[in-house]
């Protein structure tokens, strides 16, 4: 009668070990962010004064322009 007791609590721990223990054991880690997404600051267009992000803005001779149409390239 002990022996199965015993049996069985192996039998218990292993299936919650395999399935239990494992699922909380994991750490997710944190996402790292694109450097696109740190550098995403606001300029002024040198044309119209409208701001656009640093990232999608055009430039030309040193000035942020918001479109090709304000910086006058075809």
């Amino acid at each position: 009668m002990i022996f199965k007791l015993l049996v069985f609590g192996v039998v218990v721990f292993i299936v919650y070990t395999l399935f239990f223990k494992t699922s909380r054991g994991k750490v997710e880690q944190p996402k790292k962010r694109d450097k696109k997404q740190d550098s995403d600051t606001m300029v002024e267009c040198a044309n119209c004064s409208v701001f656009v992000s640093e990232s999608e803005a055009i430039i030309k001779d040193g000035k942020f322009y918001c479109s090709k149409e304000c910086a006058g390239v075809k």
